[in-house]
């Protein structure tokens, strides 16, 4: 009999928190952002947030790694943070050796769009929180991981937009500026409450080296891949299509998305415990409700997509966005359930697997990529291509983990389900909601077997 643990339900929530508020933040500023200063403006800003990412990359595997360390050696954990610490000094002091060269240059004045020694400050402060939000969660600080995660994204991004109403135009770097203090803010809290906490201990030793060893190049590997996939699709609409199409491009993608802001909030709860060897019942739990019934709901609200997004945007209303929406939200469903897995793989310092699952479909991606926004310049074509390279991904990393996952079967039939929902969703609405209802049914029926 399957025991549901409370636990796993209300930590993950308490971290789902900012994703949950973020939604409500970006439907007020995003509106409030584009009818004042504009698409343009709004793609520009949006490109800054989403060229921080890089930092998951220039991180090197140290805040996943750290979770891991701490929570293998709990003993240790005080020295394991200083050593931590000590590392994410070293890779910010590069990085500003190597922002003082590419200042010199003039190159790159003509590729980001916004001021490059903001970028670096933004990039550096990113890093650092990784670093920080690491040790928050290896220690199980759940709430404060919450909190800081808020105003760290959510904040940062949409309270510079909506100060729009108070003070109208503002241009891209002063609401960049903004964005940065937000974000310097937050992290000086999280060093105080660090040392207040009495969670740094000095160590000559090096722990986490070996740590290190195994996990940092196969995590900064795999996320070299992962800016491929989330960041050069939107590159490569903002170069070719220009900043008009990246807002229509990324504004369904940004409201969908927050969906794996959940998902990722249920595998910051669920790595501290898998890397020690625990919870296997409920990563299990996890990957049911992402992939039975949290589709389910998002499914049943296509419908009312139309209406929502009409009153929401007003006159910037696009009959592309509600297409982009549908599909994007399939792909934060998909998306969601591989950050599960992609935790699991990380608990069992397994990696290396994951990248390769990535780099084996990364050549046909960027070729595709490229020809639909060259050739048939369609966002369509693009968003569909971002599906079909999801889909593929959750399969292979479901059928390389069929061992330690239940119900495996049935996941196969629900994605298979999942896409004829889409489509029904532009042909049918009358079949539609009959087989989400019989969907419903069948995973209800299978689960009462093992409650």
């Amino acid at each position: 009999m399957m025991k549901i643990n409370k636990q796993l339900y209300k930590n993950s929530f308490l971290l789902s928190l900012p994703g949950i508020f973020s939604i409500f933040l970006s439907l007020l500023s995003i509106p409030i952002h584009i009818k004042i200063a504009g698409f343009e403006n709004y793609g520009n800003y949006l490109f800054f947030h989403f060229i921080l990412s890089i930092s998951f990359l220039l991180n090197m595997g140290l805040a996943k790694t750290l979770v891991i360390a701490i929570n293998k050696n709990p003993k240790y954990k005080s020295q394991i943070i200083y050593e931590g610490l000590k590392y994410c000094f070293f890779i910010c002091l590069t990085l500003i050796l190597i922002s003082i060269f590419i200042n010199q240059l003039s190159f790159f004045d003509n590729i980001i769009p916004f001021s490059k020694e903001y970028f670096f400050i933004g990039l550096i402060l990113s890093i650092i929180y990784l670093v920080l939000e690491a040790v928050y969660q290896a220690n199980k600080f759940f709430l404060n991981s919450a909190i800081s995660n808020f105003i760290f994204y959510s904040l940062s991004l949409s309270l510079p937009s909506i100060i729009m109403i108070y003070y109208g135009f503002i241009d891209v770097n002063k609401l960049i500026l903004v964005s940065i203090l937000i974000k310097f803010f937050i992290l000086v809290i999280m060093i105080t409450n660090i040392i207040n906490k009495k969670l740094l201990v000095k160590s000559k030793k090096n722990r986490l080296l070996k740590y290190i060893k195994v996990n940092s190049l196969w995590i900064t590997l795999y996320n070299l891949l992962v800016q491929f996939y989330e960041m050069f699709d939107k590159y490569v609409v903002s170069i070719i299509l220009g900043p008009i199409s990246l807002s229509l491009y990324s504004i369904p993608q940004q409201i969908t998305g927050k969906l794996t802001i959940i998902s990722r909030a249920f595998g910051s709860y669920l790595l501290p415990y898998l890397s020690g060897g625990k919870k296997n019942l409920d990563f299990n739990q996890s990957i049911n409700i992402f992939l039975s019934y949290i589709p389910l709901i998002i499914f049943s609200l296509f419908p009312f997509y139309e209406i929502f997004l009409q009153l929401w945007l007003g006159s910037n209303y696009d009959p592309n966005i509600l297409i982009l929406t549908k599909i994007f939200s399939l792909v934060a469903i998909f998306s969601s359930n591989s950050h599960l897995l992609i935790t699991k793989f990380e608990a069992d310092q397994s990696s290396k697997k994951n990248f390769y699952f990535e780099l084996i479909i990364l050549p046909l991606f960027l070729f595709f990529l490229i020809l639909f926004a060259n050739f048939y310049k369609s966002l369509l074509y693009i968003s569909y291509l971002i599906l079909i390279k999801e889909t593929i991904l959750l399969l292979i990393r479901l059928l390389n983990l069929k061992k330690k996952i239940f119900w495996i079967k049935k996941y196969y039939i629900n994605i298979l389900s999942f896409i004829i929902l889409l489509i029904l969703s532009h042909l049918n609405y009358l079949y539609f909601y009959i087989l989400i209802i019989m969907i419903l049914l069948i995973n209800f029926y299978n689960d009462r077997r093992y409650i």
